[in-house]
This record gives C-alpha cells, structure tokens and sequence, in this order.
C-alpha cells in the first residue's frame, strides 16, 4: 500500500473513531463527557439531562462522519461525494489547526499541559495529514486522467 493511502486510511480511521466515542458518550453519561474534555457547560448538560449535551455529542458524531465519507471516497472504497478535494483540503486545514494551537495554548493555560491534550493533539495533527494525502491521491488521480480543472 502507499504511504499517501495509508495516510488516508489512518484519517478515515481517526474519523470512525470520533463517530464512535461521540455515539457512546451519549448512551455513557457525564463521566464519559468529563473524561474527553467536553466543556463544564456539555458535562453540566448531561448531569441535568438537558438537550445541550446529547445534540452537541450528536452534532460531532454526524460532522465526523462527513469526514470519514469524504476519506473512503477519496480511497475509492465509496462513490466520489462532492467537492472532494476542497472538502479534504478543509478537513486537512482544521484538523492541523486543531493540532497545533494547543503548543502555544500551553504557554498561557498551564491546565493544557496534560497527556490527554498532548495525545489529542498528535492524533488531529495525524488526521490533518491524512487528509492531506486524500487530496493529493485524488488530485494526482485527475491529473493523471487529464481532468485537473
């Protein structure tokens, strides 16, 4: 396999994971919120059984998903969605953002400065990439049929 699907792979993967962990929080309670870093407000919501929680978890489930299609489309392994290519070129842009603002986030908010966010950080930054490599293999694709445009 090639370095830029495998890339795309861990990306579909990180993706299916997120669905995953936000789905359970919502059958898993408080604790569950509290334990992935959900803010105060989210952890409150689900203690009281509000609806803030359950649509935001919900919400999250449903936009990583999006991600995942759009990175088995790019795979080939689903039908070609729309706007693949700046669709990955996006995901690619918030997950790397989302990685690296935690560095000088820690500088100022020393709370940050824990193995949780640390993690989280390196697995968006991995997702990032392999939503980068999405939009290369797609855009190497078209090249190569002459359809770049």
């Amino acid at each position: 396999m090639k370095q830029t699907q495998f890339g795309v792979y861990v990306a579909a993967t990180i993706a299916i994971i997120g669905v995953l962990i936000h789905v359970v929080a919502l059958f898993a309670g408080p604790t569950w919120y509290a334990f992935f870093g959900a803010p105060p407000s989210i952890v409150e919501s689900a203690r009281q059984g509000t609806w803030l929680a359950p649509v935001s978890g919900a919400v999250i489930a449903l936009l990583m998903g999006i991600c995942a299609l759009y990175a088995l489309s790019a795979l080939g392994h689903i039908r070609r969605l729309p706007l693949l290519r700046t669709g990955l070129i996006g995901m690619a842009c918030i997950c790397s953002c989302r990685a690296l603002i935690l560095w000088p986030l820690m500088l100022s908010h020393p709370e940050l400065r824990n193995t949780f966010e640390i993690v989280a950080a390196l697995v968006w930054g991995a997702a990032g990439f392999g939503f980068f490599c999405g939009f290369r293999l797609v855009h190497q694709s078209l090249l190569s049929r002459g359809d770049a445009n």
